[in-house]
């Protein structure tokens, strides 16, 4: 990801976690506790099927943000973000993020059009599914 205007204003607020193979970032169905912005490695995004067992959504490749939804929307995580190889991942607390929105309106463009990007991609995924 490009420096944004987005990451420039969160810069000096965010701290980085490094996580093993099989780690898991978090849980679906957990409140979440901020963004997370996956600087190497990769992550598997997985959802509860039926039965307890766990699907996969998608890969999450570098420079991708994980949680914004959750956070914007203050649901519940709704999936599961596991790595898959060891991953740096740059995280930012809920409070912050909402903070620097608050401070920084010109923001929300950036915030609209990720998640913006998100919806239509849940529509590529359904598309792809119903013409199986």
């Amino acid at each position: 990801m490009s420096r944004s205007i987005f990451e420039t204003i969160l810069a000096g607020r965010e701290s980085v976690l490094q996580l093993r193979g099989g780690e898991t970032l978090f849980r679906e169905g957990e409140t979440p506790r901020g963004i997370y912005v996956l600087q190497s490695g990769s992550l598997s995004l997985l959802f509860d099927a039926s039965g307890g067992r766990a699907k996969p959504l998608r890969e999450v490749q570098p420079g991708q943000i994980l949680g914004l939804s959750s956070v914007v929307g203050q649901g519940p995580h709704d999936c599961t973000a596991t790595a898959m190889h060891p991953c740096e991942v740059v995280f930012i607390e809920r409070d912050d993020f909402l903070k620097a929105l608050e401070d920084s309106p010109a923001i929300w463009f950036n915030v609209l059009r990720l998640l913006s990007t998100e919806v239509h991609s849940v529509y590529d995924g359904i598309r792809t599914l119903g013409a199986r």
